[in-house]
This record gives structure tokens, sequence and C-alpha cells, in this order.
């Protein structure tokens, strides 16, 4: 069971980290995007593949993105690297992964583990918008039981 909840919670870190330029920081910082679905899956070899869709803006994301991450890490740091449709291009951050102690509007079963940190670098129309240094944040909810995470409700991914 715990190693499941750890596929669960790193799942849910890699699909805010594929959000990661779309962190939103509490200060006044612009951050041009954000997605509002994350999906996420067992790889093999112990990975998670995880999906990001529903983001904006549609010509530096192509709508969604995907990367793929080890599996297992449910709090700390995590490189992320995620692949934007339609050949928009990647986008880098270091994330880190913060399990916390309320589940605020995670379901029942799951924990919440909230995502921040910054975007470290990125390649095409992702990498011209998404800047190095910009903030990355997000929440999301970890299911133990069966190990998938998706995004606390109400609660985009945004950087």
């Amino acid at each position: 069971m715990k190693r499941t909840f750890a596929r669960g919670s790193l799942l849910l870190a890699a699909a805010a980290s594929l959000a990661l330029p779309l962190a939103s920081p509490a200060s006044a910082v612009t951050q041009p995007g954000k997605c509002t679905k994350v999906k996420t899956a067992n790889g093999s070899a112990g990975t998670i593949k995880a999906t990001v869709s529903g983001c904006t803006p549609l010509s530096a994301t192509g709508g969604k993105g995907s990367g793929t991450f080890k599996a297992g890490q449910t709090s700390g740091k995590l490189a992320a690297k995620i692949t934007w449709a339609n050949k928009k291009g990647t986008t880098t951050a270091s994330v880190t992964l913060t399990p916390q102690a309320t589940r605020r509007k995670c379901p029942v079963g799951t924990q919440r583990i909230t995502v921040s940190g910054k975007v470290t670098g990125g390649t095409g129309a992702a990498g011209r918008l998404f800047k190095k240094g910009q903030p990355v944040s997000g929440s999301v909810c970890a299911n133990a039981a069966s190990g998938a995470a998706s995004l606390e409700p109400g609660h985009p991914l945004k950087f």
C-alpha cells in the first residue's frame, strides 16, 4: 500500500511537473500558461507517464503535453520535462513536492501534494513563452489505492 501511494503521489507530481510552466506564484508575476486536467498511468521499468490537457495558450502548448517520470517519489525535489503537443517544444523545471496534512478539495482516499518550483529551460514556442526562472505551481490529489493522480478540483496547474 505504501508503494502504491508513492506511485500515486509521483504520478501526481509528474503531472504537476508537466504543467511546469503553468505555475502561479503568490507574487505579482504573470503566468502565461495553465492546464486544467492531468491523467497518469504506470509506465514500464518503474516509471509513470503523466499527460496534461486543457492547456493554454494553444500557441505554446498545443493544448496538451506529457512526460515520463521515475515512480515512487512523493516529496522533495524533482526534475521534470514536458513535451508539448503539435511540436510546440518542451519545458523543463525543477519542482519541489510537498505532502499536505489536509485534503482540502481532494477526494477521500487521496493525499494532497503541492508542487512549487521554477522553469529551468525549454525549446520551441513553449521555450519562448515560458521563461527560465518563471514560477511553477499546482496542487494534486494522489490516490493511495489505485496509484492514480489528478489535479485538485478548482486548482489548475499554472506556469
